[in-house]
């Protein structure tokens, strides 16, 4: 189960101090060394099957490892995301059926079966992950992220931050998080993930003509930025 909270960031200057952060409340905050580049592309099948399942399916490059994801929504409120997740490193063809056996590609399979998949939307983000930690425990992942996001041949970037929660922390843990950073920075929810996102401007799309999915061959690669 993925449980995180969404917010925009539309100042630039928000986002460098949250950068800057090293404790919320009781928590402390620990950055990783280095922060991720990542391309992300979200999947479906020419007749939009997993997307009629509130089911999606990407995969992801980052550091020259591809990690596909399976998640099905429970919806959103407010900034508040809850989704089942399931995932596995893949090695081989993109289509499930090449993935290793997993519960990751036993569900998307039963929704999609043998159909083709097509690229719905692409998205590069440059990520800044840190650790929330309380009493020696990490209850939380903090990501700041920037970049774009690429569907129908439109393009708009975005600069958010997620607080997703991790085994060893609670909804308080994560209701409290919240409340520390939306009373010291001007923070907006964001209801929609990145896919959906996407997603919409895909649907916007008025000339049938730009619309040109095709059945997926690109090779996803360490070389993909």
């Amino acid at each position: 189960m993925e449980i995180e909270a969404k917010f925009r960031v539309a100042d630039r200057q928000i986002f460098t101090q949250l950068l800057s952060l090293s404790a919320l409340g009781c928590a402390i905050l620990i950055p990783h060394a280095t922060p991720e580049q990542q391309h992300t592309i979200y999947f479906d099948t020419p007749d939009d099957a997993l997307r009629a399942q509130r089911t999606s399916l990407r995969v992801r490059v980052v550091a020259g490892r591809r990690i596909a994801t399976v998640k099905q929504s429970h919806g959103a409120v407010g900034g508040l995301h809850v989704r089942d997740e399931w995932e596995t490193p893949i090695y081989a063809d993109i289509h499930p059926r090449s993935w290793p056996p997993s519960e990751a590609r036993t569900r998307a399979l039963t929704i999609m079966g043998q159909k083709p998949l097509v690229t719905r939307v692409s998205v590069h983000t440059h990520r800044h992950c840190i650790h929330v930690r309380k009493e020696g425990y990490c209850i939380a992942e903090l990501c700041l992220d920037e970049g774009y996001i690429e569907a129908g041949g439109r393009v708009v970037s975005f600069r958010e931050l997620e607080i997703e929660l991790r085994e060893s922390g609670t909804m308080a843990d994560l209701d409290s998080l919240c409340t520390a950073l939306t009373q010291r920075f001007s923070l907006e929810p964001e209801s929609r993930g990145k896919r959906t996102r996407g997603l919409a401007l895909f649907d916007a799309i008025s000339a049938p003509s730009l619309v040109q999915p095709g059945v997926v061959k690109i090779a996803l690669s360490a070389g993909v930025a």
